[in-house]
């Protein structure tokens, strides 16, 4: 009886997860827009489920800023404004320093030359701001995955759609952008040499904070 019970109650928690990353991946795609309504009776009918794991996933995307409820009258998605993707890129500059920080000089020699190879395919699109942001995030995802900081990681997945959100609306000035192109190259030399100091600095001012 006990286990069939903790079954369900895994599964169910599976299935809040999943809706979760499908609702919230929409979100960041732009597939769901900003001002867009979302109704949890036609999610629920769209994955086949009940509302119940629907409105957990909500309030958890409500948690990260990514929609905004009224209870009785709405849920929508939310449009980032301005100084909040400022502020998500600040926190994407520490929080990315300070995965470096703690990673890079752990890195085997095979790991080091794939973050590199990450870099080099960076700067040949360089040009390409959104090209530019994929591999910015490629990077840190890949150095993230090699992290052995159980807390760092926990807290970099529970806030990457909405970090990731934010980033893909931020629009570097030309001089953030052309400062990003140094930063990656140093921060190439940094990984590939183990200076984690050194790619720590780097990856802050990838973003743009020095």
């Amino acid at each position: 009886m006990y286990e069939d019970l903790s079954g369900i109650r895994t599964t169910k928690r599976l299935l809040a997860e999943d809706l979760f990353r499908e609702i919230g991946t929409a979100i960041v795609e732009g597939r769901l827009a900003a001002g867009e309504r979302v109704r949890d009776s036609e999610l629920a009918a769209k994955y086949n489920v009940s509302r119940t794991p629907v409105r957990e996933a909500l309030q958890r995307l409500e948690r990260l800023g990514l929609v905004e409820m009224s209870p009785s009258r709405y849920t929508r998605v939310t449009e980032p404004s301005p100084e909040l993707i400022d502020d998500v890129r600040v926190y994407a500059a520490f929080q990315s320093g300070f995965l470096c920080a703690l990673t890079v000089a752990h890195l085997s020699e095979e790991e080091r030359r794939h973050a590199a190879g990450i870099i080099d395919k960076a700067l040949e699109d360089s040009e390409d701001d959104q090209a530019l942001s994929h591999a910015r995030w490629e990077l840190f995802d890949y150095l993230g995955e090699r992290s052995e900081n159980r807390m760092l990681n926990a807290l970099a997945t529970e806030a990457s759609m909405a970090t990731l959100r934010s980033l893909r609306l931020w629009e570097p000035t030309p001089e953030q952008h052309a400062a990003c192109i140094d930063a990656l190259a140093e921060l190439r030399s940094a990984i590939l040499t183990g200076d984690a100091r050194a790619a720590e600095l780097a990856a802050r001012a990838v973003y743009g904070v020095l």
